[in-house]
């Protein structure tokens, strides 16, 4: 008797799926706190949907150029990214804004010897005459530089560094983003400080992209933001995040002077995507 149970128990186990393996790729020295949001929201979407998995960080660190090669050829399972066109091409977009539009509200680090500089700024015509920073592949180029705003490109890490050399006026950062990034950066790079007058401000949102391969992955994900938006805990995890109310205390939004600009590359899916998913 006890043996057939125990070849019972060995059947039983191996006809049980292993945990899914999800990669992600590094983008930064500095991933474990510049990327905690992200990672901990689509732990939180995939826990909600059921869905086993393990989660793993790839060793080598990517442009997000490379990030999108690498997860068309299944090198890598998902990211997060600012949308555009061409990334919905390429890749499945999961058309939930993660930051509920919070990344397209803008405040620049700069080198600190500069805000006075910053504080002649009052029309779009004054910054134009300024060098913007931004990563490898950005969507955010297209659209800064539609409106006159030119920008040098180079890898993630390197942006703080070129900053605090002088060797580029800004580094438009979103309100989520910005400070958790300075306070690494600061205790080494001494000239770096968050522009204190400026809020610059267009229609943007950051998705999670699968291969379009991926259907299990991507439907799971997607599941996850429904049933959260149902049981209204994807808000409680959201307005209760650490770096989402810090971010929101310590921009002081009404008090900066606030510049718009369009986004020429809105997508037909970020258009559509309904009110109640943009933050208000």
């Amino acid at each position: 008797m006890y043996l057939r149970f125990f070849f019972v128990l060995m059947f039983v186990l191996s006809t049980v799926a292993p945990a899914k393996e999800v990669v992600i790729p590094r983008t930064s020295h500095y991933d474990a706190r510049d990327n905690f949001y992200p990672v901990e929201l689509l732990q939180f979407v995939l826990k909600k949907a059921g869905y086993d998995f393990t989660l793993k960080v790839s060793e080598d660190i990517y442009s997000q150029s490379r990030i999108v090669e690498r997860i068309k050829t299944n090198k890598l399972d998902v990211f997060w990214m600012g949308t555009s066109a061409s990334y919905e091409e390429e890749l499945h977009a999961i058309p939930y804004p993660i930051y509920r539009g919070l990344t397209g509200y803008r405040i620049f680090i700069i080198h600190r010897d500069n805000q006075v500089d910053f504080n002649e700024v009052n029309y779009l015509e004054d910054l134009q005459s300024f060098k913007g920073l931004q990563g490898v592949g950005w969507s955010d180029i297209e659209i800064l530089e539609f409106s006159g705003l030119k920008q040098d490109q180079a890898l993630y890490d390197n942006l703080f560094e070129m900053i605090n050399l002088g060797r580029g006026d800004y580094f438009s950062r979103s309100l989520p983003e910005i400070f958790f990034e300075l306070a690494y950066r600061q205790t080494w790079l001494k000239n770096l400080t968050a522009e204190k007058k400026l809020l610059l401000v267009y229609p943007f949102a950051l998705f999670f992209f699968t291969n379009k391969g991926n259907t299990e992955l991507s439907s799971a994900i997607e599941q996850g933001f429904q049933l959260a938006y149902e049981d209204g805990s994807f808000l409680s995890f959201f307005y209760q995040h650490p770096d989402i109310i810090s971010a929101i205390e310590r921009a002081n939004i009404d008090q900066r002077h606030r510049i718009e600009i369009p986004n020429p590359a809105l997508t037909q899916k970020t258009r559509n995507i309904p009110k109640r998913y943009w933050h208000e």
